[in-house]
């Protein structure tokens, strides 16, 4: 059985094809369409998962192969300064056959079948809350009685289907130490936006990259940014916004926060506490991966 190092890619993006992967064997470089097709594999090491690999690596884990996933992309960043090496998908797999062991996490089975359980479910809870909004736009135009009333009636059974997902997107991520550590730093208790950001956000990837993949950018990366994400990440600092005004010292909440919401306009506020809310979640991850004493190898 082989270790090989892999450079992953959005294999489809829209049931379009991409790129492939690129891998170093620690002899060769060469392209796969999936990882699947490394038949030889005893240990995978990648640097990121995008969720259209995820069936790809779960078929691999079943098949009991390890893979082990870049805990900190930073590393790979600051080994291709160290050598000189420009940015490309074959010298970032050779680059990955260089990091030590230990800057490594295993992927597990339930952890991936988690991420491919959970998209149908914020899907659904996404197109719910579309809609809602949508209902309410028209409400608020609504100048018809008749159409405005069942334009309510249709709000309130949109409401009562959002919160039943939520309750099933909560329960799922319950015992999920990323998301009891991200409740907890937000002072949260029960919150889907969390649920959600925990499982959709690549918290291996730097603040800098986060904030590129969310437009959390002076020009909001020319557009090019994950509007799902961003819209949970809005939400999630509104809501917080929103306690903070309402609940102000009985609500427990980071001191940094509060100061945001005191000392800055509404928008403004929201907006900071956005790339704050990034910083938490990132801090949440190190403090998680960081407590397990299972390093790759070992």
């Amino acid at each position: 059985m082989k270790t090989y190092y892999v450079d992953t890619a959005r294999t489809t993006l829209n049931k379009r094809r991409q790129k492939t992967h690129v891998v170093f064997d620690s002899e060769r470089i060469f392209k796969v369409e999936k990882l699947t097709d490394l038949k030889d594999a005893g240990e995978v090491f990648i640097d990121t998962l995008f969720p259209e690999n995820y069936d790809e690596a779960l078929e691999l884990l079943k098949n009991n192969v390890k893979i082990y996933l870049l805990k900190d992309a930073v590393i790979l960043k600051r080994l291709r300064l160290e050598n000189g090496v420009k940015k490309s998908d074959e010298n970032d797999a050779v680059m990955l056959s260089k990091i030590p062991r230990d800057n490594y996490r295993l992927l597990t089975i339930d952890e991936i079948e988690l991420k491919i359980t959970m998209r149908p479910l914020i899907n659904r809870y996404e197109m719910l809350t579309k809609r809602r909004k949508i209902l309410k736009q028209w409400l608020d135009d609504c100048d018809i009685p008749e159409v405005a009333e069942a334009l309510r009636e249709n709000i309130k059974l949109l409401e009562k289907m959002s919160k039943e997902v939520s309750r099933e997107i909560i329960d799922k991520v319950s015992n999920d130490r990323l998301y009891i550590e991200a409740c907890r730093l937000l002072g949260l208790q029960d919150s889907v936006e969390v649920a959600i950001l925990t499982i959709e956000l690549p918290l291996h990837y730097p603040s800098k990259t986060l904030k590129k993949i969310v437009g959390l950018t002076p020009n909001k990366n020319n557009g090019r940014y994950n509007h799902c994400l961003r819209e949970h990440l809005s939400r999630l600092a509104f809501n917080i916004y929103l306690n903070i005004k309402r609940w102000k010292d009985r609500w427990m909440v980071p001191e940094e926060f509060s100061k945001i919401v005191e000392e800055l306009p509404p928008r403004k506020a929201v907006y900071k506490l956005q790339s704050r809310i990034l910083k938490t979640f990132r801090k949440a991850y190190f403090t998680v991966i960081e407590a397990d004493d299972t390093p790759a190898g070992r």
